[in-house]
């Protein structure tokens, strides 16, 4: 659950001062507005029409979000505004149809997840919204768990997986949703421990995915003869279960993962005769398959800084390799494609490039731009990023993520510690526009991918297993300890600076290694583990904490045994306050369903009644991710107002303007 959140505890001429002296440099570039980097992407989620000839695309100016549907010739066929939503992606579902996806916040208790994803459907042609299922022959909960382009008498649909509410009993079911009207017939209902499913275009389910309410046995069954289901694929695991990618190459098997030891392996299960094909052991990670329009499996992505893809369509192959030829130096990522693979859209990112949407046409063998996600961040705004590899103090190779500011020499910076959520996530090098804004005010950023990350292998995720609080928390400081070796920083001037997980790294890192930073800023983090297992075993419902996939995963990482071990309050920085000497921010959305905000205020309290420099921003109406372009406005003026005051205490800065930074 990674979070990617901006502070401004900088100081403002900081480019323009000289960091041993205070001297005004004569001739300091204006840094780029943090506005320009804090913004949210002015294009996103570019999805080309079945037959190419036209896009669609979020577009978000200032307050302003809109779906936009476009001619290639530069023709607006529609624009739906969505600022009262949060819009997550848009894509076709016919030559005439667009989806718009948003994250909803869930009020059903019984949905374990926080947000869902909601549908609305565009005829492009009539220029007409419909919400998916806002009206259906059953009683169905207006969320979409999961969705299949297909048709049905010739007619394009879509089928949607909801969850059906009879009386008091709850099943995951499969709609068929008219694209005009929206209205949902459900055509296929599931049992108590229906997870899942995989339906073929034309509406048959082909597979059902069942999962115990422990998640602990995972089986895939298929339809057999007279109407009933068999297993042709089970497995029993507290945690790690399989999991069922979608269709192969052959239409008939189902790609199944499966993790032993540290090793993944991918399996063919035939539908049809259950046969379980030759395990793969997986070389590189996978970053999940690639379908198109009718559910062919056309290549694999793997999980790594640059695009690479393994591809089983030439025509799409052809089309990307072209492209990586005509856009060298540029970090790519394939978006969406027509039905002929000859028109194809790539986000690119580099040096210069804070990332940009281009558009090939395989027929004119042409390339043209079709918008920039952060256009006021110019060539001049955009810092280097790397990546490096440094030792733990137990001999485990680490990697992490540096960004220099631009026009400073790489010697005797002031430091931000960014690590990132999760903790199983990872950060890449990619423009992060929290990571870019703060080096364009003269700081080195370093972006700790600490054992437990995911995305580096399972033997590195693994090796996260226990350490919560204890090896994940010294990862850190042998960063802050190999670049100040380097030269690169002053370890005098270090602020530990972190969202969610981050967030507890950061509060962390002050409580258990005052002598390392001189501030810190949690966003939306965890402050007492206990309270945090409390609220997450009266989310998920379970009163057996064993029986709770969610406490079970929790334990893992921690080495605790739920809310009842007291000896988590040794890694809860609300219960160390006594040992923090360095000023603390806490910032935190009222609405956060992910780590609750009593975390910030437990936090705040315990600081507050210990003497301590604390202060507290609560982010009205707000969610975990700071998705809400005015929320971030005010965030950031918040923090800017308290770094104009010269307080600035959050950065540790005493004298402000002399300080040119942390000093």
């Amino acid at each position: 659950m990674t979070i990617r959140h901006f502070f401004l505890g900088l100081a403002a001429a900081v480019i323009g001062l000289s960091a041993g002296t205070g001297q005004a440099l004569a001739q300091a570039p204006q840094p780029t507005p943090v506005e320009a980097y804090a913004a949210l992407p002015a294009v996103s989620s570019v999805a080309v029409s079945d037959d190419g000839t036209e896009l669609a695309y979020l577009s978000r100016r200032g307050e302003v979000a809109q779906v936009v549907v476009q001619a290639r010739t530069g023709e607006i066929l529609v624009t739906i505004d969505v600022s009262d939503r949060r819009p997550n992606r848009v894509f076709w579902v016919s030559k005439d149809h667009v989806a718009i996806e948003s994250l909803v916040l869930n009020s059903h208790l019984f949905i374990s997840t926080s947000h869902f994803p909601q549908l609305d459907i565009v005829n492009v042609r009539t220029r007409g919204v419909a919400r998916v299922l806002r009206s259906a022959d059953k009683g169905v909960i207006n969320a979409v768990f999961d969705h299949w382009r297909g048709d049905y008498r010739g007619e394009p649909t879509l089928y949607v997986q909801a969850i059906t509410s009879e009386g008091y009993a709850y099943t995951q079911d499969v709609y068929r949703v008219d694209l005009n009207s929206g209205r949902g017939r459900r055509i296929a209902t599931g049992l108590e421990d229906t997870a899942g499913y995989l339906v073929r275009p034309n509406g048959d389910i082909a597979a059902r995915i069942a999962l115990s309410k422990d998640s602990a046995r995972t089986r895939l069954t298929a339809p057999a003869g007279g109407g009933g289901w068999r297993t042709v694929f089970e497995q029993t695991a507290d945690l790690d279960g399989p999991g069922i990618w979608g269709f192969a190459e052959d239409p008939d098997k189902v790609i199944v993962s499966t993790l032993e030891g540290a090793d993944i392996y991918l399996t063919e299960v035939s539908l049809s005769t259950g046969e379980v094909g030759e395990r793969r052991r997986q070389e590189e990670l996978s970053a999940g398959p690639l379908y198109d329009r009718n559910q062919r499996l056309v290549g694999m992505g793997v999980v790594g800084d640059d695009g690479t893809y393994t591809f089983y369509e030439p025509k799409l192959e052809q089309a990307w390799t072209t492209l990586v030829q005509g856009l060298p130096g540029k970090r790519l990522r394939l978006g969406s494609f027509s039905s002929d693979y000859q028109t194809v859209v790539v986000r690119s990112e580099g040096d210069t490039d804070a990332g940009t949407f281009y558009l090939y046409d395989a027929a004119a063998r042409s390339v043209s731009v079709v918008g920039r996600a952060y256009p006021d961040v110019g060539p001049e705004g955009i810092a280097s990023v790397s990546m490096l590899t440094y030792t733990a103090a137990d001999g485990m190779e680490l990697y992490g993520y540096l960004t220099l500011p631009r026009g400073r020499a790489a010697s005797d910076l002031p430091l931000v510690l960014l690590p990132h959520g999760g903790p199983a996530s990872r950060d890449y090098a990619q423009f992060d526009w929290w990571a870019q804004a703060l080096a364009s005010r003269g700081y080195a950023v370093f972006q700790p991918q600490f054992r437990g990350s995911d995305g580096f292998g399972e033997a590195y995720l693994q090796a996260g297993y226990g350490e919560w609080g204890r090896k994940m928390q010294t990862d850190l400081t042998d960063g802050i300890d190999h670049l100040a070796g380097l030269g690169i920083i002053d370890p005098a001037r270090v602020c530990v600076v972190g969202a969610s997980y981050g967030g507890y790294a950061a509060l962390a890192g002050v409580a258990m290694q005052p002598d390392a930073y001189r501030c810190a800023v949690s966003v939306a983090g965890v402050a007492d583990l206990r309270q945090m297992l409390r609220s997450e075993a009266r989310a998920t419902g379970f009163g057996n904490q064993s029986r709770n996939p969610v406490i079970r995963y929790w334990n893992r990482f921690m080495d605790g045994a739920g809310y009842n071990d007291a000896s988590l309050d040794e890694r809860s920085p609300a219960q160390m306050v006594s040992r923090i000497n360095a000023p603390v921010l806490l910032l935190h959305g009222r609405d956060d369903t992910v780590v609750p905000y009593e975390q910030s205020e437990i936090m705040f309290e315990a600081m507050r009644r210990a003497g301590k420099e604390v202060e507290m921003i609560p982010l009205e109406g707000e969610d975990h991710w700071l998705s809400f372009p005015d929320t971030r406005r005010r965030m950031l003026t918040e923090t800017a107002v308290r770094a104009s005051d010269k307080r600035a205490i959050f950065v540790g800065v005493d004298t402000y303007e002399a300080s040119g930074g942390i000093v």
